[in-house]
């Protein structure tokens, strides 16, 4: 008995669907059983999608639509935003409800892979710059300070004239502001570079202080202080390689090679001068300024600029 039924139902079907055929026009019918036959999804979207098009008041339209339009919105959800998907999407229904989108994706696609690689190489360029940058920033600021001072005419006068110079626009003009006491002002610069060639990577810190020295209001020097062996910090950034700071050698070269930038400077900026090695400093004298290089006793290293008239030398 349910053979049977089933024979009567598929008979009955079949007969509906010729009924209707007979209804409708030779092209109606032909792609409506184009897209009956299709046993492929990506065909049977296609032959839908095409009897939708062509037949706005086919006899067929209900049915196709009612199948066509879920179906079709889970084949786009499906394939996805992926130069694979959307090649799918496009050769089934090349003018489908979501073929624009498609095609707009892809061309955004195409150009990502042709400029993708040279922008990321940019922006690696780019990052490199930058970090080559920070590393050199605290050596390129202490012969940056260092000629400011070279430059300064109002030793032993108030400390009220270096207001319109060069040193004074960029030490009290500029933040950080100057921290000041009864001796002097002391302005704290960080400068924060990756160490390069660690694993893991990390960035270091370090500190410059520029302290302006006064006695009774006067101007009397100015130190550059990087504390904690900061000449070490100096070389790393300068050389861009890890150092080891436990090593003697390490630091002896750290030391040299600030001396030697800095009697660079101060014979670039004060011309014909002398030079003697005396204790933990190099002294450099020209005319009536002393420049100091060395490190003190609590371990800091420093580069100290005072005029001879008005205070020892350091």
């Amino acid at each position: 008995m349910r053979r049977a039924l089933l024979v009567l139902a598929l008979v009955t079907t079949t007969a509906c669907a010729w009924t209707r055929g007979t209804l409708a026009g030779p092209h109606d019918y032909h792609d409506y059983r184009r897209f009956v036959l299709a046993d492929d999804l990506g065909d049977k979207l296609s032959a839908g999608w095409t009897y939708l098009r062509d037949h706005r008041d086919g006899e067929f339209r209900d049915e196709v639509a009612k199948w066509f339009f879920p179906a079709e919105q889970k084949f786009w959800n499906e394939a996805g935003r992926t130069p694979g998907g959307a090649a799918a999407y496009l050769q089934y229904l090349p003018d489908g409800p979501h073929a624009e989108e498609e095609r707009t994706f892809l061309r955004a696609w195409e150009i990502e892979q042709r400029e993708g690689p040279l922008r990321a190489k940019k922006a690696l360029e780019a990052a490199k710059a930058k970090a080559e940058a920070a590393r050199k920033a605290l050596g390129e600021a202490v012969e940056s300070w260092t000629r400011l001072a070279l430059g300064i005419e109002s030793w032993r006068d108030d400390r009220k004239k270096l207001a319109g110079t060069k040193f004074g626009a960029a030490y009290d003009g500029a933040e950080p502001a100057p921290i000041c006491d009864q001796d002097g002002c002391s302005k704290y610069l960080s400068f924060t570079y990756p160490v390069p060639d660690v694993d893991p990577a990390r960035d270091h810190t370090a500190v410059l202080e520029v302290r302006v020295e006064t006695v009774a209001g006067l101007l009397t020097g100015v130190s550059l202080v990087l504390p904690k062996r900061g000449f070490l910090h100096w070389l790393e950034g300068t050389e861009g390689r890890p150092i080891d700071a436990e090593d003697p050698a390490v630091r002896s070269e750290s030391i040299m090679r600030a001396r030697n930038r800095v009697e660079s400077v101060v014979r670039e900026i004060r011309g014909s001068c002398t030079t003697d090695e005396a204790d933990a400093f190099r002294r450099i004298t020209c005319g009536d300024i002393r420049v100091a290089i060395g490190t003190t006793f609590a371990g800091d290293d420093m580069i100290r600029i005072v005029s001879l008239g008005s205070a020892p030398p350091g």
